[in-house]
């Protein structure tokens, strides 16, 4: 199953290497440091999402789905660039984000997907980007849908998140399509998720504790208004994906039946992205 949808890659420049506050997500330190951890893990997973669909191309006969894994790699890539200007915003405030990167590419990249290679194959990882592709798409919703579009959230910072949502919602399928196309077996779609769920939640998990721990180290501390914001974010954002993760547990699931294509096609009908300066420009 193939869907007709358009991914168009767009080049973008959203101006986060600097002048981003610490507490960018609507002046709550601990969410901001919760999504600062997708920040530091987004770049190389986006990477590791182009190995792993790449390494399945020469087993893909649509034309259609051909086309769009181009597009889906041009999207991946762009990403990746996009959360990494970032970084430079993050060292410039204090933060030795380096020691977690090292740890964390050394232990997911270079050992865990290495062996996991040579044990299981590369449709094993194919799997796992085919998880986490629902999980980004599931991220996207519910920035769309219970967190209106992250109002209050700095602007650059709000833009850009948009965007990206929006793009993940245009290629959620195309993972999932060459999957099927490689092999079809439920027990290694399932298998890929258990591998994305502790990957996914571990590794943000350590970059968030990351954080809490350089800020204490700076004498930097949250209160307890913050703390009980997050918490009432957090509770809805793991209700969220619950109902998610059910879906994607039927046997007949397919990323094309979350109805969510709406959020991306007003997205870009609204805001013209590509600009030289990155911001959101609104169509007249």
């Amino acid at each position: 199953m193939t869907t007709l949808r358009d991914i168009k890659v767009r080049k973008v420049d959203f101006q986060l290497q600097n002048g981003l506050p610490i507490r960018w997500f609507k002046n709550n330190l601990i969410t901001s440091h919760f999504v600062d951890s997708l920040h530091l893990i987004f770049p190389d997973g986006e990477k590791f999402f182009i190995r792993s669909v790449k390494a399945h191309e020469i087993y893909i006969k649509d034309p259609e789905l051909i086309r769009q894994v181009k597009a889906f790699i041009g999207q991946e890539l762009i990403h990746g660039n996009e959360h990494k200007k970032f970084w430079e915003n993050l060292r410039n405030n204090g933060y030795d984000i380096d020691k977690f990167l090292n740890f964390y590419n050394h232990l997911s990249y270079e050992i865990i997907e290495k062996n996991m290679n040579q044990l299981f194959g590369q449709k094993y990882s194919l799997a796992v980007t085919v998880a986490l592709e629902h999980y980004t798409a599931t991220l996207a919703k519910f920035a769309f849908e219970e967190m209106k579009e992250l109002e209050g959230v700095h602007e650059n910072m709000r833009q850009m998140l948009l965007w990206h949502a929006s793009e993940e919602v245009e290629h959620r399928s195309v993972a999932f399509d060459v999957l099927k196309e490689v092999d079809p077996s439920y027990t290694l779609r399932i298998a890929g998720m258990v591998r994305a769920t502790i990957a996914l939640s571990s590794m943000t998990l350590l970059g968030f504790f990351f954080f809490i721990i350089e800020d204490i180290k700076q004498g930097r501390f949250f209160t307890i208004g913050e703390l009980l914001e997050f918490l009432d974010h957090f509770t809805k954002l793991i209700r969220h994906l619950a109902r998610e993760m059910i879906s994607y547990l039927k046997t007949d699931f397919h990323p094309d039946q979350v109805e969510i294509d709406k959020f991306a096609i007003e997205f870009f009908k609204k805001y013209n992205v590509e600009r030289g300066s990155g911001k959101l420009q609104a169509v007249v």
